[in-house]
């Protein structure tokens, strides 16, 4: 049952296994993003993500109530740009790119209290979104040089899925959370070199279950965040997996390669 519908009012909320800050983070949910609550305990919200149907906890003063109307109505903006914000009395509030400028009028939000902030930043229409490689490209340079957080999905802090589905957002285009999922939506690529901007690359540890995924930017290389190197990387890829510019070393082994845009 549904017991109300929040829009994250904060850059980065995090989304935990209980309700507790001492749980482990397995998600964020970003500025204007929407969730369904699902039931509540105390200053703790069990939601559902919209964008990817992730659940877990998240703090209640994080986010904002709406109604049900307004939750349903479209999403029509995001923002770019590592440099976009929130400014208000108190001062700026970065965004991360990506976030939903979710029922944004001229510079204020129809939903949020502080109808002081503003935003200031480049705003993008959801319907001018594109998959060019050109494209593809800068949305994921936008992360290049974020710190690795496990259950991260901005720049404060990413993991590899996280980095992923966050291209992809900027596409618009839906996939799910974590890399298990996400290696079984989309064709298979049956060779490395016939791989294209774009597609992603999965890799598997020791006991054969996928624990990694990046974005190929052609076929020789990988952008990716990754706990190794410590955050958003480029590294060179090969029929063995990835080779890491860093560390002069191979961190990853090749799994499976899979197409979410059409050729």
């Amino acid at each position: 049952m549904i017991f109300s519908y929040v829009v994250c009012a904060v850059p980065a909320a995090p989304l935990r296994t209980e309700a507790s800050h001492h749980a482990p983070i397995i998600s964020q949910l970003l500025f204007g993003e929407r969730a369904e609550v699902m039931r509540r305990e105390g200053n703790w919200m069990y939601i559902v993500c919209d964008w990817d149907h992730y659940e877990g906890w998240v703090p209640a003063g994080q986010m904002q109530l709406i109604e049900l109307k307004a939750y349903r109505k479209p999403n029509k903006f995001v923002n770019t740009s590592t440099g976009d914000k929130l400014t208000g009395p108190s001062g700026n509030i970065l965004l991360s790119p990506g976030s939903d400028l979710f029922a944004l009028k001229r510079r204020s939000f129809e939903w949020l209290d502080q109808s002081a902030l503003k935003f200031r930043g480049k705003k993008k229409a959801v319907a001018q979104l594109t998959s060019d490689p050109a494209a593809i490209r800068a949305a994921a340079m936008e992360y290049y040089g974020a710190p690795y957080q496990w259950g991260g999905r901005s720049i404060m802090g990413i993991d590899c899925s996280g980095l992923t589905q966050m291209v992809y957002k900027m596409m618009n285009i839906r996939i799910p959370r974590n890399s298990r999922q996400q290696s079984e939506v989309g064709e298979s690529v049956g060779f490395l070199q016939e791989a294209q901007c774009g597609d992603l690359a999965f890799f598997d540890n020791a006991e054969g279950f996928i624990d990694h995924v990046g974005l190929l930017l052609d076929s020789n290389t990988i952008i990716h965040a990754t706990e190794i190197a410590g955050g958003v990387v480029v590294d060179a890829i090969d029929n063995g997996g990835i080779i890491s510019v860093k560390h002069k070393k191979r961190t990853h082994q090749l799994r499976i390669i899979k197409r979410i845009l059409p050729a």
